[in-house]
């Protein structure tokens, strides 16, 4: 067969900016369609080789070395299991890049130079994996000290796989500096989602020097564009852009960001029609005053945002059970915002089941036959920047074409009629959570526990859960625990790859719908093929039913979440925790506490671990390349002492409260801790040895907040509510008298401020004042009134307790975002609610023993309960109750009933124990050895009608193990 030479008419990815774009502009080729010809050789099945991303820094020093990684991926629908299939990384002048074929002259180094290459190795179909290798920073010959080359790479570049397609074998990640000068790029900018023309506003801008040297100090411009694009200013002032806000941008090291804050005033360019949404960016070095690597990425543009006097709705969030049987009714949950900058009309919402992630825009009709409506509800009034969010019981219905068994995203449109003007008519559609629509089982992975650190060949013990959040009962299903180099794990077809090492089986038992068992795994650690040791950078993963042989509503979610594990033998020092005070004063003194472990599997002599205040919540550990950052200041050090593997010790250290240089007076601070800051102590890990907690305020002032609140756990309709608010003040100076409101809310979280317009998601219960309170005093007040329903309220929604300290903002606070909590749940209705408040008995009885247990049960509700129940005792492989669907018994392969008893009547607020005989009884899939768990369960049938359901069960801890 004739095999061509590829041009490599390439893949690309070009940068502008910090802002990525698919495909090539500007000095890039398009990719060149094959010839008739061409295509007529391409082969009809086989491997075919691409690479799909490239990993590198942004610059280098001349002949520094720096690291490459390239995702390889077969796409065809063969193994490409042919040796010598060769990775090569390149420097170039430009962005299209040549591959010599084999035994032709390299491209003129003046063009185009290999900085390495390094061999991928066999890949199966579908198979991807990451390559690393090490190159140094050697340019093109021509180069004079400063310049930007294209970053590219190639895969097969001798020809020794015969691929379905030989056009596809390059990739381009974008430009590379070379040199020793900054390179200043804004990566992010954070506004509000709406402006209001002319008005003041707040926003802030992060810019990372991703040069090879410090940067001077520059500006940092912030601009409203009608176009995605900002231009640099030069000349007259351009008609599409318009610059709203600037701020000063002090020196940055190399590698460093900093996040700059900016005030201004929304000021539309004079292109700009009223109330259309425009671009929002930033400009760093705005006037070239730096000189940089390049001076093509100044710019970056975050995204849309409204500008004018409209409401703008959008979706915030649609959820929903896991999966569903085909017309059966489901919860769909769906958050509603007004994201505009003025208060929204009613909007009908409409709730959808789409074969695609994306809704056609509101407006359309007639609507897709992707998408297929199951619910719709009414949004109230909504106030600029409030949320609602409502339940509703939809009923699963497929769309119309095209027909298939595939899952189906969960979705919702607001304003499907257009019937109010907005800022942005882009934003309310919402499709991103997938539902499993039939009658299959699911299996997924819900945790994975590995040790944190193994010897090579060291047996160790995983523990997974296996969850089935299908609709019927699932088969035993083999779970594989593997080792592998890359961090996602995918189910494959044949042999395992090269990047995964299997490290232990085990088989998940059947499982009924909604049910987790969570099972051991005997494992033992050895490295990929290939890894390099020491000190590799490795995870752990695990898969359900890894041959895809039991038929699932979804596929795609049968691999675990990966955590790190380190295969090695040494120390690995981690901060666990931090403990300070909420405030201080500045120049103060206050205690924290630092817990330091040991993760590694190695003794660890004893370390410093040094501490930090910091405007943000990250911090760079020294040493510094260049000055260090005026975001963050070192308050001290801490001795911490030997630790054996797995040990922690706690030190404490009395500090002095030190604002870092770039830092506002009422800014809240970060307190972060470094493990082994001198790096004196060998670690298999680095890259852990930082934690940050916070925020803490450093001032002189006060704190309010609610500390809790108790109040009853139902309430009849407009029945009297008597709550008790306890707050506290955490700040540094005496609180004036101030007041607490209690509300109801169907959220679960409060808006800071006691808006103007009164949110439709609470109605306020009763207000209390409260009296000065000194630095640290807490005071309980009571706060009596009736329940009202919010407004708009549907029945049977969910509401919870809440309470606003200092809702007039009377009091000037160290912080002011701190004043809410919303706690407990509250059932509204007229009706009984038994719980399970506590279950005892002897432990470790042996299997066939009988024996007592005493169980506490309660009626919280608004009424009594009349008639009994039956109260069933439980014995569980699992540490939590299985409920199951109603009119389904309690017992499974992991759960047994092994006593009952008829609870008789309750009256509101009554609470009796009594004894129940039970048998220790090992469920039919509990495995020798394994823990027990003693539990109960009240009224399993569901016959007697509760105002809550979903809190019938009680678990406890090991009761006995497995015989």
């Amino acid at each position: 067969m004739s095999r061509r030479s590829p041009s490599w008419r390439h893949s690309c990815l070009f940068i502008t900016g910090a802002l990525t774009l698919a495909g090539c502009t500007g000095a890039s080729t398009p990719e060149e369609v094959p010839s008739p010809q061409q295509q007529s050789s391409a082969l009809a099945s086989g491997p075919d080789l691409r690479i799909t991303g490239l990993q590198a820094p942004d610059s280098a020093r001349p002949g520094e070395t720096f690291t490459v990684t390239a995702r390889v991926c077969n796409t065809g629908n063969q193994p490409a299991y042919v040796a010598g299939n060769t990775l090569q990384v390149y420097l170039s002048t430009t962005a299209t890049q040549q591959v010599p074929a084999p035994g032709a002259p390299p491209p003129p180094p003046t063009s185009q130079i290999t900085l390495g290459q390094t061999d991928v190795g066999p890949l199966d179909a579908g198979q991807c994996v990451s390559r690393s290798l090490s190159v140094p920073a050697n340019p093109p010959s021509g180069f004079m000290g400063n310049g930007a080359y294209y970053l590219g790479a190639s895969v097969d570049t001798q020809q020794v796989v015969a691929e379905t397609d030989e056009t596809n074998n390059g990739f381009v990640r974008g430009l590379f500096g070379v040199g020793n000068q900054p390179d200043l790029v804004v990566t992010r900018v954070d506004a509000p989602a709406s402006l209001n023309p002319g008005q003041p506003f707040t926003a802030s801008a992060t810019v990372c020097n991703v040069g090879t040297l410090e940067s001077p100090g520059t500006l940092v411009e912030l601009y409203l564009s009608t176009v995605n694009g900002l231009t640099l200013p030069s000349g007259p002032p351009l008609t599409t852009q318009a610059m709203v806000a600037g701020a000063t941008l002090g020196s940055l090291s190399p590698g460093l960001c900093r996040t700059v804050s900016l005030n201004g005033y929304a000021q539309p360019p004079p292109a700009s029609p009223p109330n259309e949404p425009l671009y929002l960016g930033a400009i760093v070095d705005p006037q070239r005053g730096v000189t940089e690597l390049r001076e093509d990425n100044n710019t970056f543009v975050q995204g849309l945002v409204g500008v004018g006097s409209r409401p703008d709705l959008t979706i915030r969030s649609v959820t929903g059970p896991a999966s569903v049987r085909m017309g059966d009714s489901f919860p769909a949950t769906v958050t509603v915002c007004n994201a505009g900058t003025v208060a929204s009309n009613p909007a009908d919402v409409q709730v959808l089941l789409s074969t695609v992630p994306s809704l056609a825009a509101p407006g359309t009709m007639p609507r897709p036959t992707t998408e297929a409506p199951v619910a719709s509800f009414s949004a109230p009034p909504l106030g600029n920047g409030q949320c609602i969010t409502r339940t509703v019981q939809a009923y699963a219905i497929r769309p119309p074409i095209p027909p298939s068994e595939d899952p189906l995203y969960l979705g919702a449109i607001v304003d499907l009629p257009r019937s109010q003007l907005e800022l942005r008519e882009d934003n309310n559609t919402r499709a991103d959570t997938l539902l499993g629509v039939g009658s299959r089982p699911d299996l997924t992975i819900a945790t994975l526990d590995v040790p944190p650190t193994v010897a090579p060949g060291q047996p160790f013990t995983a523990t997974v859960k296996v969850c089935n959040v299908g609709t019927v009962t699932s088969p035993n299903a083999p779970v594989e625990v593997y080792v592998t180099s890359e961090p996602t794990l995918s189910v494959v077809s044949g042999p395992p790859p090269m990047s995964r090492m299997l490290a232990g089986t085990t088989f998940a038992p059947s499982l009924e719908p909604g049910e987790c068992a969570t099972r051991p795994v005997n494992a033992s650690a050895y490295p990929p093929p290939g890894t390099p040791l020491p000190n590799a950078t490795l995870y752990a993963g695990a898969i359900v039913d890894p041959t895809a042989s039991v038929l699932e509503l979804r596929e795609d979610n049968n691999v675990s979440p990966l955590p790190r594990i380190n295969l090695g033998t040494g120390a690995d020092l981690v901060v666990r925790s931090l403990t300070a005070p909420a405030s201080v004063r500045p120049g103060n003194p206050f205690l924290m506490d630092v817990t330091v472990c040991n993760e590694g599997n190695q003794f660890v002599p004893s370390s410093t671990v040094g501490l930090f205040m910091s405007s943000t919540p990250t911090v760079t550990a020294p040493p510094y390349t260049g000055s260090p950052p005026p975001t963050q200041v070192q308050v001290g050090t801490v001795a911490v002492s030997s630790l054996a593997a797995g040990a922690c010790a706690v030190s404490s250290k009395t500090l002095t409260a030190i604002p870092p240089p770039e830092s506002s007076p009422a800014q809240p601070l970060y307190l972060s801790a470094v493990a082994d800051q001198p790096y004196q102590v060998a670690e298999l890990r680095k890259d852990n040895n930082v934690r940050t907690s916070g925020p803490i305020s450093v001032g002189s002032g006060p704190d309010l907040v609610v500390s809790s609140i108790t109040g009853p756990s139902s309430v009849t309709p407009g029945g009297a509510l008597a709550l008790s608010v306890q707050v506290c003040n955490v700040g540094t100076e005496a609180a004036a008298p101030s007041q607490v409101i209690a509300v109801v809310s169907t959220e679960e979280t409060l808006a800071q401020d006691l808006p103007s317009q009164a949110p439709p998601t609470e109605a306020p219960v009763g207000m209390a004042p409260t009296p000065t309170l000194v630095a640290g005093q807490c005071i309980t007040v009571s706060v009596n009134g009736y329940e009202s329903p919010p407004p708009y309220t549907e029945p049977g929604s969910p509401r919870f307790l809440g309470a606003r300290v200092d809702p007039a903002r009377q009091v000037a606070e160290l912080r002011e975002d701190n004043n809410t909590r919303v706690t407990s749940r509250l059932s509204v209705g007229n009706g009984p609610d038994l719980v399970i408040q506590s279950v005892t008995a002897p432990t470790g009885a042996p299997q066939g023993v009988p024996f007592v247990a005493q169980v506490k049960v309660c009626n919280v509700g608004s009424a009594p309960m009349s008639g009994s129940v039956p109260l069933d005792l439980l014995i569980s492989t699992e540490p939590s109750a299985y409920v199951p669907a109603q009119g389904r018994p309690p017992m499974t392969q992991l759960q047994m009933l092994v006593g009952g008893f008829n609870l008789s009547p309750l009256s509101v607020g009554q609470c009796t124990t009594v004894p129940v005989q039970g048998t220790v009884m090992r469920p039919p899939a509990a495995t020798s050895g394994q823990p027990l768990y003693l539990g109960a369960i009240v009224d399993a049938p569901g016959a007697l009608p509760e105002l809550r359901e979903d809190n019938n069960t009680w678990m406890g801890g090991v009761f006995t193990q497995a015989q």
